[in-house]
């Protein structure tokens, strides 16, 4: 009974939605009432024990730039980072990214603690031994709202699960190993009245006050997250007609890119491409066709890309060719990939 009434909530969600559309209230503003909604629900899921089945990106309209980020992201299993304004929809984005994922016997782990979370539950504790929110979501999905918000300790914990897919404990002479290998996607606001990048409201914040309130995250950023993109509030030349693609038509294709890199990765001692390491990796593993590397190459020169976004750009740029169903990276490719690196930068 518990799992019918979890499924009922679905309809009634898209029932809701269907009444919203018919008024005139402003696009933003629609969805910005349907995220407090899908919340609500959500709440009253927990109450009854039976919780609100993961999002459906075909529940977010229009920001399809946002929706080909996520597709990419979880295609190759890359990080994603959303920055923007508040109430751009970054939350409502970053929650269905675990309905992108490919089908798998059990429900992805889907952590989302809070800034305000204690140390020890985000990383785990060595005695008693209790592993922290990076362990439990090990083969799932981490949501971080609010990047900004957490202090040092917990950012330098996550930089090295990500680099390391394992977070150390170390209790007198002894260490203890926690599995923490997952799809990282974080949210961050530029700017503390969260108006940076919203085109109807004006940021109190001077540039150099937006680069120091970063400054603390930078290097976490620069250093965890394979796709950057600026979410932008939706506007009525956004939304389309046309119905929206459900997460069960991306999903088959990021399936499809999924099983191209197993094939690839046979002899490897990975499966994704987000996990393509050292420059010879990327050398062996990321083709690319004359145009492209004259399109990276010329990128790298202009845009004053660093080596480390360079290799960001190829294995993304892998991650869509494998969408694509091309072999070899081609100068379209590279386009799109450079197009996800660091929007707080421009």
């Amino acid at each position: 009974m518990a799992d019918q009434h979890a499924l009922s909530l679905t309809p009634l969600l898209q029932q809701i939605r269907g009444i919203v559309r018919t008024t005139s209230i402003p696009a933003d503003q629609q969805q910005q009432i349907m995220q407090a909604v899908s919340e609500m629900l959500q709440a009253c899921a927990r109450t009854t024990r039976s919780p609100l089945p993961g999002r459906d990106i075909q529940e977010v309209r229009g920001q399809n730039y946002a929706k080909r980020a996520l597709e990419v992201a979880a295609a190759g299993r890359h990080n994603i980072l959303l920055t923007g304004p508040q109430g751009a929809g970054k939350t409502v984005l970053a929650r269905t990214l675990p309905s992108l994922l490919p089908e798998s016997g059990m429900p992805y782990p889907f952590r989302a603690p809070h800034a305000s979370i204690d140390e020890k539950a985000f990383i785990g504790t060595a005695k008693p031994v209790s592993p922290g929110e990076l362990t439990l979501a090990h083969e799932g999905v981490l949501f971080l709202e609010n990047l900004s918000g957490f202090e040092l300790p917990f950012l330098v914990a996550l930089r090295q699960a990500v680099e390391e897919h394992v977070v150390v404990l170390v209790h007198g002479k002894k260490s203890i190993h926690f599995p923490a290998h997952f799809v990282l996607v974080a949210t961050v606001e530029p700017c503390s009245c969260g108006f940076y990048g919203d085109s109807a409201r004006r940021c109190m914040y001077a540039m150099e006050a937006i680069g120091q309130r970063l400054q603390r995250v930078q290097a976490v950023i620069d250093s965890c997250f394979d796709i950057q993109i600026e979410v932008k509030h939706v506007t009525e030349d956004m939304l389309s007609t046309l119905p929206e693609e459900s997460s069960a038509s991306i999903r088959q294709r990021v399936e499809i890119a999924r099983a191209v890199q197993l094939r690839r990765f046979m002899e490897a001692h990975f499966r994704v491409n987000a996990d393509l390491g050292p420059i010879d990796e990327i050398q062996r593993y990321c083709m690319t066709d004359k145009p492209g590397e004259k399109l990276l190459k010329t990128a790298q020169q202009q845009l004053h890309l660093s080596a480390r976004q360079i290799l960001r750009v190829q294995k993304v740029a892998r991650t869509i060719a494998d969408l694509a169903g091309s072999p070899f990276i081609a100068a379209n490719h590279i386009a799109e990939s450079i197009q996800y690196q660091s929007p707080l930068k421009q």
